[in-house]
């Protein structure tokens, strides 16, 4: 009896994650680069029916490793090729995150703890909001995590050597120990095969440190991380050889350059400063930033196992910090990992308040305030001030910018009500605060949240898009199926690839050229097909001085011209 009511709270919590998750994912195209750029690369699986190489304008693109693409095309061959398809991975992978959470909750202390996880976890709004994304990061963050809390589980099983234990006790733990081992690793060579040896790093380096601290009490395990190294590094390495046999082996340098130069230079002006990602976790994760403060510090709770775990997820969340902060490429999802650990010492510091009695500090008031009311306020008045974007125009110098500001833009109206929710929820957190009602408190915060980011996707994001891309990826949704070649001009982006739906015949590699040889090609050369350009204002007069070139028409700060065969 005791069993069923436990499978069924885990089939409760899996429903949970597929409601939340999966509502209107397909209701907003996909977003350049990253999301266009993977959903691009199953569709070229899928058209060349070569499910071993990730290609990218039909040429290989060894900059990913596979896995979450290869996830993609099984979606995609279900339900087509399309923004829905590309998404419903992360959606799935977001409600069995929800799943491993309250196992680990379960297990590290009881079912309370466990819904409390997946509260801390579904109710923030950046780990939410990526769980409806077409980005790699969900799934490798997942793998990651879970071949960390199976490391802490093998490094927990400690083979007793008193003189009375029992023989196959010592047996039993050992093989115990192994077994968790041997999860850690098929789950960190499993996470190498969706991002790349950055996948492993993060994982050592999180277990060597553990180690280091507790050095007195624990033998280095050097045969441990062997095999652990061993069986993190399979997968991949599987791969490389298929794809060595096919392409050569010169592609494994191109690799591990790629990997170095992600560390050591700034991509495609990602740049920022060095506390960029704490801004973003403090801001991006809240409210559990908010109450992860009250989880650092030990808790009545504090077993050993609780005690040790903490230990790990502080290390954790200090490693992708530290880590990404030295990273010249400062973007969002990089520091992703760290959502976790902050939904860990958040229900750790909310279970203590609940059930412990460790009383409510007013610092927690005043960053739910200092960081909860600005968002809210945000999202309250960018729709007002958007609508009435022309009081701002007169002092915005960039044209650019001014162009895209000033562009014929749909706005509905209530898409503040996104950010009234997050604000009267807010609100009502402090009424109950000064009542002392605070699992009441708690409750109004995340619940609040909760419905602030599910309200995102379909009334903020579209809008959002419309000022971003919406207007030549429009354009090149008119094109798709013709048979033309379509190019942006002084940017990069993968839109025109997945929204034309590109063949192999239109793209740079069928003529044996680079791209920079394929766009002046395009510009100059004899064509074989009519072409489409797509630029931005700023260099509108470039294209213009091309005799070449008809211009079609400029709008929202783009510019779109046509050359005939």
């Amino acid at each position: 009896m005791e069993n069923k009511q436990t499978l069924l709270k885990y089939l409760f919590v899996l429903a949970f994650g597929v409601i939340l998750f999966i509502p209107f994912i397909g209701e907003v195209d996909l977003f350049d680069w990253d999301e266009i750029n993977f959903a691009e690369a199953a569709r070229e699986m899928l058209t060349t029916g070569d499910y071993l190489t990730v290609r990218i304008d039909y040429e290989p693109f060894h900059e990913k490793p596979p896995l979450f693409i290869w996830l993609q095309v099984i979606s995609m061959k279900v339900f087509g090729v399309n923004e829905f398809a590309a998404r419903l991975p992360n959606a799935l992978i977001g409600a069995l995150s929800l799943l491993f959470l309250f196992y680990i909750g379960i297990k590290l202390i009881d079912e309370k703890f466990g819904l409390l996880l997946v509260l801390t976890y579904s109710g923030s709004i950046l780990p939410h909001f990526y769980f409806k994304t077409g980005l790699i990061d969900p799934a490798f963050n997942l793998l990651m995590f879970g071949s960390i809390y199976f490391l802490f589980r093998s490094f927990n099983e400690k083979i007793p050597n008193r003189l009375n234990d029992v023989n196959n006790n010592i047996k039993d733990k050992a093989k115990t120990k192994i077994n968790y081992l041997l999860l850690a690793g098929i789950l960190d060579g499993l996470a190498i095969l969706t991002k790349g040896p950055v996948g492993y790093l993060l994982v050592i380096i999180t277990a060597f440190i553990f180690w280091l601290l507790n050095r007195k009490e624990i033998k280095l395990p050097w045969l441990e991380f062997v095999f652990f190294t061993f069986m993190a590094f399979v997968p991949i390495i599987l791969w490389y050889i298929a794809l060595g046999a096919q392409y050569g082996f010169k592609l494994i340098p191109e690799f591990i350059n790629y990997q170095i130069r992600l560390f050591s230079t700034q991509d495609a002006g990602h740049g920022g400063p060095i506390y960029f990602h704490l801004i973003i976790l403090l801001f991006g994760v809240f409210p559990s930033s908010v109450f992860a403060f009250r989880g650092f510090r030990k808790q009545i709770q504090d077993v050993d196992n609780i005690k040790q775990f903490s230990l790990w997820m502080m290390i954790l969340l200090l490693v992708v910090l530290i880590i990404f902060s030295i990273v010249k490429t400062k973007i969002i999802h990089y520091s992703s990992l760290a959502y976790y650990p902050i939904a860990f010492f958040a229900a750790k510091g909310i279970y203590g308040i609940l059930y412990n009695s460790t009383g409510w500090k007013k610092s927690t008031n005043w960053l739910l305030a200092i960081i909860g009311f600005p968002i809210a306020i945000a999202a309250l008045l960018l729709p007002i001030v958007m609508m009435n974007i022309d009081l701002i125009l007169p002092r915005i110098k960039d044209m650019f910018t001014f162009k895209i500001l000033s562009g014929n833009y749909y706005w509905a109206g209530n898409e503040w009500f996104a950010g009234a929710i997050l604000f009267l929820g807010l609100l009502l957190t402090f009424v109950f605060i000064a009542k002392r009602k605070y699992l009441l408190s708690i409750t109004s915060t995340y619940a609040s949240t909760l419905i602030f980011v599910v309200l995102l996707l379909p009334l903020f994001v579209p809008r959002i898009e419309q000022y971003t891309q919406l207007t030549p990826i429009n354009f090149i949704k008119k094109l798709q199926g013709s048979n033309c070649y379509v190019i942006t001009y002084g940017y990069k982006s993968f839109a025109q690839y997945f929204y034309l739906q590109q063949k192999f015949d239109q793209s740079a590699i069928s003529k044996n050229m680079s791209s920079t040889e394929f766009e002046n090609w395009l510009l100059t050369g004899n064509i074989d097909k009519p072409a489409f350009f797509i630029a931005k204002y700023q260099n509108k007069d470039k294209l213009l001085n091309n005799p070449n070139l008809t211009e079609l028409y400029e709008k929202n700060g783009w510019v779109f011209f046509y050359r005939s065969q």
